[in-house]
C-alpha cells in the first residue's frame, strides 16, 4: 500500500467543507488503497468536487467500456435529432453509429442508465468487449470532430466545460482499454466539479497523474498522497 506523506507547504490548503457523504458518490467501489487515498485529499477539495469513480475490477473494466459505448450511441442518435445540422455531418454521425452496432452488447442499451457499476450484465465473450473497446476507442475521435465542426461544444472550453456540454464531452472522452485501467489498482480516482481546480489540487497533493477527461479529471496517486506541511 503507497504510503501518505507530507510534503513541503504548497499552495493547497485543506478545506474540510466535504464529509464522505458529499465527496464520494454512492456506488464508488473501494479497496484499502482507494479509501486511504479519498481520506486524504478530501480535505482539500470544493464543495462542486465530487470523487465519481475508485476502485474498478476487471469485470467492471468490461461494464465501463459498456457504458461508453452506451452513452456513446445515445448521443449519436440526440445528434441526430438536432435541427439546422448540416445533412453532411448527420450523415458522418450515421456511419459511426453503424460501426459501433456491428458489435453492440447484449442487452444492447441500460449501462449509462445504471446506478452502480456492473449492474447490467453483457453476455458478449470478453474477446468481444476488448474489440469493442478498440471500435469505441476510434468512434470517440469521429465523434468528436463531428460535434466540433457542428458547434454541439466548445473546444477551447474543454478542459473546463459548461454543464450542458459536459455529457457530450464525456461521450467522446479517451478510455483505457480493459484490464489495463489503473482504477485496478486502487491508485486512480475519477474526480468530476470544476477541473481547472482539480487539477491544481492533485498536482499539489502530488498526483503522479493528472488527466483531464472534460467532464471529469482521471487523478493517479501512484506514490502516496503528499499532504501539505
Amino acid at each position: 500500500m503507497a504510503p501518505t506523506v507530507t510534503a513541503p507547504a504548497s499552495a493547497v490548503k485543506p478545506l474540510n467543507v466535504h464529509t464522505r457523504a458529499t465527496f464520494v458518490r454512492a456506488g464508488v467501489k473501494e479497496i484499502p488503497l482507494t479509501t486511504k487515498t479519498i481520506d486524504a485529499v478530501m480535505p482539500y477539495f470544493p464543495k462542486e468536487c465530487k470523487c465519481i469513480s475508485g476502485y474498478l475490477d476487471n469485470s467492471d473494466q468490461y461494464w465501463k467500456v459498456n457504458y461508453h459505448w452506451d452513452l456513446l450511441v445515445s448521443k449519436i442518435d440526440e445528434f441526430l435529432a438536432l435541427k439546422d445540422i448540416p445533412q453532411n455531418l448527420k450523415n458522418a454521425a450515421q456511419a459511426i453509429k453503424t460501426v459501433l452496432l456491428r458489435n453492440a452488447p447484449t442487452p444492447r442499451t441500460g449501462y449509462k442508465n445504471d446506478k452502480s457499476v456492473g449492474f447490467t450484465k453483457d453476455s458478449s465473450a470478453p474477446e468481444k468487449v476488448v474489440a469493442r473497446h478498440g471500435t469505441l476507442k476510434q468512434s470517440k475521435k469521429d465523434f468528436q470532430s463531428v460535434i466540433v465542426k457542428a458547434k454541439v461544444v466548445t473546444e477551447s472550453t474543454k478542459n473546463n466545460p459548461p454543464v450542458k456540454e459536459k455529457h457530450w464531452w464525456l461521450a467522446v472522452a479517451p478510455l483505457a482499454a480493459p484490464g489495463t485501467s489503473k482504477h485496478g489498482s486502487g491508485y486512480a480516482l475519477d474526480i468530476a466539479g470544476n477541473n481547472n481546480e482539480t487539477t491544481r489540487i492533485s498536482k499539489g497533493l502530488g498526483a503522479s497523474l493528472v488527466f483531464n477527461e472534460a467532464s471529469h479529471v482521471h487523478v493517479e496517486w501512484k506514490n502516496g498522497v503528499k499532504t501539505p506541511a
